[in-house]
């Protein structure tokens, strides 16, 4: 699966990088991107005649349209690309609602004897890349909208099958065109884009216990570190509550005011 992953390249790198033409979301450095939260996403909506890309905020966390009552509903934060094309939870995103979720590495928690160990991966060429995406907008009974993402995964290759069973599936750039087209309905075509990525492209190093936390984001998480160091327990420490003020009484007159 995937559940962790990083987004720190400026705003400019990303719109060239994924050539938008609109940007609906402001971004900032963030290196632990957990689920629930809003994710930048590149999709590409079809208008009478053309298409445009955007950049655009969605929640992680795919809510298929149909669902009643997002209460209930447990939301999927990855897409198996083996029930892709055919689960109802994800079939008419993947026909129609294809989309690329720019990141510049994740995170991924390696099983050893002694404990798990969290690892940066990455691929090595310099900029951000993409994984693939599907997305739905979820509409409630009061109107409210909300349009979620899920990531896809795919069978690890060779390299990260040392860490875990599974990867998400990154599209590679030349495939990236055809991914986001709403119109591209080739079935074969888009579940070919959808293979383990190339094991002498990637790249991994252990680091801090701390990425476990999701509410720690600072660029000391993706600073290599050895294994040992990484199955350390570090303890995050939350900033103090600030005491309860007293209500001030009020005088009048010299007075106490008591009512």
């Amino acid at each position: 699966m995937c559940g962790r992953y990083t987004l720190f390249h400026s705003s400019n790198k990303v719109v060239d990088r994924f050539k938008t033409r609109q940007v609906e979301f402001d971004l900032t450095d963030r290196f632990n991107i957990a689920p629930s939260q809003l994710l930048a996403v590149v999709a590409e909506h079809a208008a009478i005649g053309e298409t445009t890309r955007v950049l655009e905020p969605m929640k992680w966390g795919l809510v298929p349209s149909w669902v009643k009552d997002i209460n209930t509903f447990k939301p999927f934060i990855n897409a198996r690309v083996e029930t892709l094309s055919d689960k109802p939870s994800f079939r008419t995103a993947f026909a129609r609602r294809r989309c690329l979720i720019p990141t510049d590495g994740f995170y991924e928690w390696m099983k050893t004897e002694n404990g798990k160990v969290p690892m940066f991966i990455k691929v090595k060429s310099d900029g951000p890349f993409a994984f693939g995406g599907i997305y739905e907008t979820w509409n409630s009974s009061d109107g409210d909208e909300m349009t979620t993402c899920a990531i896809i995964t795919v069978p690890a290759n060779n390299f990260m099958s040392e860490i875990h069973d599974r990867m998400p599936a990154i599209i590679r750039p030349e495939d990236e065109d055809a991914w986001l087209n709403p119109l591209e309905q080739n079935k074969a075509l888009l579940l070919g884009m959808l293979r383990p990525y190339d094991d002498d492209q990637m790249y991994a190093h252990p680091v801090s216990s701390l990425v476990n936390s999701p509410s720690v984001d600072s660029v000391r998480l993706i600073d290599e570190c050895t294994v040992e160091q990484a199955l350390e327990k570090v303890k995050t420490v939350k900033p103090p509550r600030e005491p309860k003020k007293r209500p001030v009484p009020e005088f009048d007159n010299g007075q106490l005011k008591l009512f």
